[in-house]
């Protein structure tokens, strides 16, 4: 078997995905290549049954925003809008040894006032994380607190990470809701997404070869001519594929650092926990970075959450007790467990220059790399490099 493509686009997460459709509307002759047997890389939500609404949980991505201008565009043309469900808006708290505190709790208010003026004078621009936040915080409050709210939000240790690429400003469409999901969750993207193109999953690539016409790729079951290729897999993945077609390319790739995620989703009668609705908890170091609670979504009987398990610590059973300690239940309480791990990219101070380089190795070439490891893992970062590499494709 021998088919001809304009794009092939190896990985289904939304990258991949976004990509793909893109493309289709182009009138391009589109396929996308899944290792997994499932599409959505971290857009991956459970459902589980309920008498009387669907219960879901996110495993990886958790959020979208009003300020995802390209998301938005991308729901309007699959049709989605008027599916949107207003996220409700709750609050966090810390885990502050067995206990659940509020974040104001823990901050040195005095420090925090005599350092807050530097937001308006401090540029982002260069800084990592701690030198930028612990600049407009304080040592103390960053040290204590701040430090860990940033490591929850992108599940790493998030001192030496560009600042620049923490809580990116966008313009916000104030005719959507601010936060959203949808009835059966964000796997909603997904699932209409893959009804629009022609996806194969479970595909090992075997080779990738250059040709006079573009690429040659060898899974298990053909070989596919493509005129243009896009890796739209995690950094390292994309690494490995690429050393022998683009040895170059994949040297530079492998300077990206990566980090694993282990995650936890539990489902629990709504009676048997104590604790307030959430949006999630904050751990200040320990063995997880956060949870996130699935009560921004009230359902009648059930309530839920995804722990964020920092790698290699725990086994499934210990990660099982603690959560059941954290939360004071038995573990015969736990209607559902859920584990996924994710693998994501831990930028370090020289990223934006590293990125640099790759764009200039990639500028004449048709091959394309999307995914969360250029300007940041929200859902806006990973369309905005979609949409400028496929512009580079089609005009180089």
């Amino acid at each position: 078997m021998n088919d001809q493509y304009d794009m092939i686009v190896i990985g289904a997460g939304i990258s991949g995905l976004a990509m793909a459709y893109k493309a289709q509307e182009a009138g391009m002759r589109v396929l996308v290549l899944e290792k997994e047997g499932r599409a959505g890389g971290c857009f991956h939500t459970e459902v589980v049954p309920a008498d009387t609404q669907p219960f879901w949980l996110e495993m990886g991505t958790h959020t979208c925003f009003n300020s995802y201008g390209r998301l938005i565009e991308l729901l309007n043309k699959l049709g989605m809008m008027e599916q949107l469900v207003a996220r409700t808006k709750l609050p966090y708290r810390m885990l502050d040894g067995n206990h659940l505190v509020t974040i104001p709790s823990r901050l040195h208010l005095f420090e925090l006032i005599s350092h807050a003026w530097r937001l308006f004078s401090i540029d982002k621009q260069g800084k990592s994380v701690a030198e930028y936040y612990g600049a407009i915080t304080g040592p103390k409050n960053y040290r204590e607190t701040f430090r860990h709210a940033f490591n929850a939000v992108i599940c790493q240790q998030a001192d030496d990470v560009p600042a620049d690429m923490l809580f990116r400003k966008r313009p916000r469409n104030k005719s959507v809701m601010r936060s959203y999901t949808f009835p059966q969750g964000l796997g909603a993207i997904i699932t209409a997404l893959e009804e629009s193109l022609s996806i194969k999953k479970g595909q090992q690539i075997q080779s990738i070869e250059r040709t006079d016409s573009g690429f040659l790729i060898d899974t298990e079951e053909a070989s596919l001519n493509t005129t243009q290729l896009v890796c739209a897999t995690p950094v390292l993945a994309a690494a490995r594929l690429l050393k022998n077609t683009a040895p170059a390319i994949a040297e530079q790739l492998n300077w990206v650092a990566e980090v694993e995620v282990e995650s936890v989703a539990v489902v629990i009668e709504k009676g048997l926990l104590s604790c307030e609705p959430l949006a999630g908890i904050i751990a200040a170091d320990g063995d997880f970075y956060s949870a996130v609670a699935r009560d921004i979504v009230d359902h009648p009987r059930l309530r839920g959450l995804t722990f964020h398990f920092k790698p290699g610590l725990l086994n499934d059973e210990e990660k099982t007790a603690r959560i059941c300690s954290l939360l004071n239940i038995q573990p015969s309480s736990l209607l559902y467990i859920f584990h996924k791990t994710n693998r994501l990219p831990a930028p370090d101070r020289g990223h934006h220059q590293l990125i640099a380089h790759l764009d200039e190795m990639l500028a004449p070439e048709p091959l394309a790399l999307v995914g969360n490891y250029f300007a940041g893992v929200a859902i806006e970062d990973c369309l905005e490099r979609v949409e400028s590499e496929f512009i580079r494709l089609q005009t180089r």
